[in-house]
């Protein structure tokens, strides 16, 4: 982290207040950042020294947790591990096969008259159908790392196309899926907020580009890699350490839970001059740990964007239209805010393209020889381990609404998109992951 980033700062009363969105909804009771103790570095809960709690913290994510339910008498017998990973990996690979070959080449629209397509950071326009109607998706014009995204194709993260490829079939009977509201919506959104949204997509896109091995406590993710999310993810977890540094760890690991997705988001986002102006946050849940994502500050508070790339099929939310468990989160005293890029501070720039051609040289070796390398434990009980303890497991498909559609106005209420705009459409990295 830069000299001039500071750490745990407090929220605005003003961030405070609106971004709580919903209030207090399903908090599952656990970290989504951690990897397993089978990977030789979690604390049990039962472990931890105990620590202090403002009644504020205390009240928002304790009553979360008594919505969420993980565990009830009517839960049903579990499979082995080993068993739901045999039975479950075929498919979900396949899906995630699919899912890559359905990616399209959308066309590109030239407006050289409109106000997106202008300096300072230009945004390019391509159209998507929804049906029989169109839609326009926006990427920023000078691409941040070039060349680890396709230009022009886009995997489209709807519902009913996730549905089509099977992607969101694969599920564990002991762990509950967490969904946001799915209800489409039309927001209304200043040009500043489109740029914002185009730059948190691409954000996105390059995390899922440069950490191919997703994330060790997602279901979807540990089926889909035959159990190897696990293995990188424990490889990346650091305890400390600037965003920078763990920025870096991700890149080399491939993989990572979510504070190394959210870390590697920060890094990106910190360093792209289209948001130089503006304030960027860690938001994670505090001492006793819930979950850790980014979030880029607005000019309103309403237009605040939160940016989770853990989720297996993230797009860029308004706090509005993200999960409950980061409104939540949000809510708790201080905003929860870790560590922030303040607007028009300088971060460390990594050279994200040369850190991924050596993070390929260094993993030509199977993953699984890595950790035993360097871990010194059989990697197979290291991922029946991540099964098997239900504070290992997620399934949260989805960061934010993808039904979510904008229209970009000016501050004379012009608009200035010719038909709905999406953030859904996630562009195809250049080379695939590891298999």
């Amino acid at each position: 982290m830069a000299a001039q980033e500071e750490t745990a700062p407090n929220a605005s009363p003003q961030h405070r207040a609106s971004s709580s969105g919903g209030g207090s909804h399903a908090l599952a009771s656990e970290s989504p950042r951690l990897p397993h103790s089978g990977a030789g570095i979690r604390l049990r809960s039962g472990n931890l020294p105990s620590k202090p709690h403002s009644v504020s913290h205390h009240s928002v994510l304790g009553n979360v947790r008594g919505l969420m339910a993980w565990g009830s008498s009517s839960k049903p017998s579990e499979p082995e591990p080993k068993a739901w990973l045999d039975s479950n990996v075929p498919e979900a690979k396949a899906a995630r096969k699919r899912m890559q070959d359905d990616a399209t080449f959308l066309p590109k629209q030239v407006h050289h008259d409109s106000p997106l397509a202008k300096a300072p950071y230009p945004l390019d326009t391509y159209m998507a159908l929804e049906g029989m109607s169109e839609n326009t998706v926006l990427v920023p014009a000078q691409e941040l790392v070039p060349g680890l995204l396709q230009s022009g194709k886009f995997i489209e993260l709807s519902t009913a196309q996730l549905n089509q490829a099977n992607a969101l079939s694969t599920t564990h009977p002991g762990v509950k899926t967490l969904m946001p509201d799915m209800k489409p919506q039309l927001r209304v959104i200043p040009p500043e907020t489109a740029v914002q949204l185009a730059a948190a997509r691409e954000a996105i896109d390059l995390v899922k580009a440069l950490l191919p091995g997703g994330a060790g406590n997602q279901i979807k993710d540990i089926a889909a890699t035959g159990g190897d999310s696990v293995l990188r993810s424990a490889l990346s977890h650091v305890h400390r350490g600037s965003a920078a540094f763990r920025a870096k760890r991700a890149i080399q690991s491939q993989g990572g839970n979510c504070d190394a997705h959210a870390h590697l988001a920060y890094q990106l986002l910190s360093q792209n001059p289209a948001l130089k102006t503006a304030r960027i946050d860690i938001v994670d849940g505090g001492p006793d740990g819930k979950h850790t994502f980014v979030v880029i500050r607005g000019q309103k508070s309403e237009h605040d964007i939160v940016v989770d790339p853990w989720t297996s099929f993230a797009s860029p939310a308004l706090v509005k239209d993200a999960l409950p468990m980061h409104r939540a989160l949000l809510a708790a005293r201080g905003g929860g805010v870790s560590a922030t890029r303040p607007a028009g501070a300088h971060s460390d720039t990594l050279d994200i393209e040369a850190l991924r051609q050596q993070a390929l040289i260094d993993n030509q070796s199977p993953i699984s020889e890595q950790f035993k390398a360097n871990r010194l434990r059989h990697p197979d009980d290291t991922i029946a381990d991540s099964i098997k303890y239900a504070d290992d497991r997620w399934d949260v498909p989805f960061s934010g609404n993808p039904n979510v559609r904008y229209d970009v106005q000016d501050a004379s209420g012009r608009k200035l998109n010719d038909s709905p705009i999406r953030f859904d459409m996630q562009r195809a990295a250049s080379s695939p992951g590891p298999q």
